[in-house]
């Protein structure tokens, strides 16, 4: 679509900080090799990653972009095709009946032949959708002042890859093309009750600042200048899932955090199967026959804080 959003085809790393993270990514590199995937593992200064990190398996398809440009991109592209939009309309229940489904707004209803929820993190809130089908985890994000060129090189980050390490809960780096770095994760919280808005925990938001600034000791004096963050939606596989709730009302859960690539191609997938095309093995990949999902023992507050406390256990040891 042309959508300017600041994409740079870097590749992105499975990155290590450890010598255990490194055995992880040639675990995956040797798996992913052998499946026919071009990936490469290499050398930290081989892949032109900051000082701080070992090495990892490059990814060298795909790169980084600005999330927030695609998605406005997206929304101009549909608001530009005809298509009825009605937005800020909260969705307040999906009936089906014999001629079609019912959708319930707070001033009416809209009645189609078909629904497709790709509500994500906010499933849950619509007795439609299959139970436990994703778990809303909320993830922060942090950005820094930009970055003096000079200083940027001098960390070794010479690929601009996407950078995320191999602990339970990841790091991830990113670069801006205002030489700004994007940093975040390292800590999920679930969620309590009903899915919405909040802001970032400022101690989440000092923790992630603490790990960006062990990463790039040489950076430790930038400011952060914004926090935020959002609800994911991940799924008890950590895998995309999609499928039928009833007849003619189909699902698509994407994310597990890599929302950004999955969503949009099988979205596509899925509107063609709507649209009565030729299903595609690919979307048959995550298609599940019955909307039947076990509970994840994963995805609740005291797991996640452990997992956190055993990678920071970790970095200790490494330290």
């Amino acid at each position: 679509l042309g959508i300017d959003c600041d994409y740079e085809p870097t590749g992105n790393v499975a990155a290590a900080v450890s010598p255990a993270q490194l055995r992880t990514a040639r675990k995956k590199a040797d798996m992913f090799q052998k499946a026919g995937v071009h990936v490469e593992f290499g050398d930290g200064r081989d892949l032109g990653l900051p000082d701080a990190f070992l090495g990892g398996m490059l990814e060298p398809r795909g790169g980084v972009m600005d999330p927030g440009k695609f998605a406005l991109g997206l929304r101009e592209a549909l608001l530009a095709s005809g298509a009825r939009v009605f937005e800020q309309t909260a969705v307040q229940a999906v009936e089906p009946t014999r001629a079609g489904v019912i959708v319930s707004v707070p001033r009416g209803h809209v009645r189609a032949a078909q629904v497709v929820l790709t509500t994500n993190a906010y499933s849950r809130d619509l007795a439609i959708a299959p139970k436990r089908l994703a778990a809303p985890i909320w993830c922060s994000m942090v950005e820094t002042e930009p970055i003096p060129p000079e200083r940027l090189t001098a960390t070794g980050w010479t690929s601009r890859s996407g950078i995320a390490t191999q602990h339970n809960i990841m790091e991830s780096f990113r670069l801006t093309r205002r030489n700004t770095i994007v940093t975040g994760v390292r800590q999920l919280q679930a969620a309590r009750g009903t899915v919405g808005a909040r802001k970032p925990d400022p101690e989440i938001v000092a923790d992630i600042t603490q790990g960006f600034r062990a990463r790039f000791p040489s950076l430790r004096d930038l400011a952060i200048e914004r926090a935020w963050g959002g609800w994911i939606a991940m799924t008890p596989s950590w895998l995309p899932v999609a499928g039928q709730a009833t007849r003619n009302i189909s699902y698509l859960i994407a994310c597990n955090g890599h929302g950004l690539a999955q969503a949009p191609y099988l979205g596509t997938l899925l509107a063609d199967r709507v649209a009565g095309d030729k299903a595609h093995d690919n979307l048959a990949t995550v298609w599940r026959m019955r909307p039947r999902f076990a509970p994840s023992p994963a995805f609740n507050a005291p797991v996640m804080r452990a997992m956190w406390a055993l990678d920071r256990r970790a970095d200790r040891k490494v330290s």
